[in-house]
């Protein structure tokens, strides 16, 4: 799921009234209320854990039908719904920013030593830990081995952006 809305009462409002589930967490971690926000649902089936589910990127601000825009949020925060206590891998890498400007395309495969080979930072994924970092630094996800047929990777992700990118974005990493 992948949705668009305001900081403000109204898109408190429309929150309470269709996701209630979600409304909680987004009041908690929504910061500005003249501020824009993507949110998102992941759930993400197990899978090599060293190869990246998500390849490294930076969020951007999603822009109805024509796709992403190029503006990068102030904050994104992650926050581990569930996860599988006896998974191996599943982690959140965390890059310094332009770790990638100079590489091209990131493979897939050979995860963790990308990780290492760019200074990443690994988040071990635990239901209930949130992770908020600023959102200028590309991350990604990386794979995980746990049988199938229990609880998969969930998470929610919230991005949250200035109504006219034009501000400097925060820098760091908050776990």
């Amino acid at each position: 799921m992948l949705l668009e809305l305001s900081g403000g009462p109204a898109g408190h409002a429309w929150l309470r009234a269709e996701l209630p589930e979600l409304a909680g967490l987004f009041t908690r971690f929504a910061g500005d209320a003249d501020s824009l926000y993507v949110l998102a649902v992941n759930e993400t089936p197990p899978t090599a854990p060293d190869r990246f589910l998500l390849r490294p990127h930076v969020d951007r601000r999603w822009l109805g039908d024509d796709g992403f825009g190029s503006a990068p949020p102030r904050w994104t925060t992650m926050v581990y719904l569930d996860f599988p206590s006896a998974a191996i891998g599943g982690e959140l890498a965390v890059f310094p920013r332009g770790a990638f400007e100079a590489s091209g395309p990131v493979s897939r495969e050979g995860a963790r030593e990308t990780v290492e080979r760019h200074q990443g930072l690994l988040v071990t994924p635990r239901p209930g830990r949130a992770c908020r970092l600023s959102g200028e630094l590309p991350h990604a996800v990386l794979g995980y081995s746990a049988a199938t047929e229990g609880p998969w990777r969930l998470a929610i992700v919230l991005a949250e952006f200035a109504r006219e990118p034009t501000e400097p974005p925060p820098r760091g990493l908050l776990t």
